[in-house]
C-alpha cells in the first residue's frame, strides 16, 4: 500500500510576497487550522520549505486517491477565492521522526516542548523532527509551470489514467487534475467550512490575471483550465 502525501505551496511566494503571497500563505496556514480541528481525520499537517505544507495521513491509511485529490481541489480553489494561486503535487512515502538521532541536549528541548531550543542564549533555533521519502518524492515531482494540480502516474492504475489531464515532454511525464471545473460534494464541504463560494472562482482567476504578470507558459497553463 501506497501512504499518499500532498504537497501544497503558494505560487510567486517570492516574487510577490509583499503583493499578496504573504497573505495567501497566511491564508492557507489559517484554513488548513481550521480543516484540522473540523474536517480532517488522523492527519498530519507540517509546514516545509517556508511557504508549503505536507499533508499525510497518519495512523490509518485509506490509500484513497480520490479522496487526496478532493482535499487538493479545495485547497487550491481556497487560495484562489482569497486572491492567491497554490500548486500541489500528490506523490506517496512516508514520515518519521528522527528526533531520537539529535543530541540529548536538544532531545531535551523537544521533550520540554521548546519551539526555540536557543532560547536562554538569546538566538533562535527551530527545527522539524519530521523528514522523510513522502516530501522528497512530492517536491520531485516534475511538470509543467503553472497553478496545477499534479499526480505522481504510479498512484493511477493504467485504465484509469484516461480520466486525468496527461503531460508529458522530454523533461517530465506526469498526470493532473482541473482544479477550476471538478466539483462534487467533499470539495463544497470543504469551501463550506471556509465559509467560500466555488461560484465566485472565475472571477477572482481574471482578477489574478488582471493583477500579475505571471510568465506566458505559467499563464497558459492556468488559461487552459479555465471553463470555454
Amino acid at each position: 500500500m501506497k501512504e499518499i502525501a500532498i504537497y501544497i505551496d503558494i505560487e510567486g511566494f517570492a516574487v510577490n510576497f509583499e503583493k499578496g503571497a504573504k497573505q495567501a500563505f497566511i491564508n492557507l496556514t489559517n484554513d488548513l487550522f481550521i480543516l484540522g480541528q473540523f474536517k480532517f481525520n488522523h492527519m498530519s499537517i507540517i509546514q516545509f520549505g517556508g511557504d508549503g505544507f505536507l499533508i499525510k495521513e497518519i495512523l490509518t491509511y485509506s490509500n484513497d486517491l480520490t479522496k487526496f485529490i478532493d482535499i487538493s481541489t479545495a485547497l487550491l480553489k481556497a487560495i484562489c477565492l482569497r486572491g492567491g494561486m497554490g500548486r500541489v503535487q500528490i506523490s506517496s512515502g512516508q514520515m518519521a521522526d528522527i528526533s531520537g538521532l539529535y543530541s540529548r541536549e536538544i532531545r531535551q528541548k523537544v521533550k520540554e516542548g521548546k519551539i526555540n531550543i536557543l532560547d536562554q542564549h538569546n538566538n533562535v533555533m527551530m527545527i522539524n523532527s519530521a523528514i522523510g521519502t513522502s516530501i522528497i518524492n512530492c517536491h520531485n515531482l516534475k511538470g509543467p509551470k503553472g497553478p496545477l494540480l499534479l499526480i505522481d502516474p504510479k498512484l493511477i492504475l493504467e485504465e484509469e489514467k484516461v480520466k486525468y489531464i496527461h503531460y508529458k515532454s522530454a523533461r517530465y511525464e506526469v498526470f493532473g487534475v482541473n482544479w477550476i471545473k471538478r466539483k462534487n460534494n467533499n470539495i463544497d464541504s470543504i469551501l463550506n467550512l471556509l465559509e467560500l463560494k466555488n461560484s465566485e472562482l472565475t472571477y477572482h482567476v481574471g482578477s489574478y490575471l488582471r493583477n500579475n504578470d505571471p510568465p506566458s507558459e505559467w499563464k497558459q497553463e492556468l488559461i487552459k483550465l479555465l471553463p470555454s
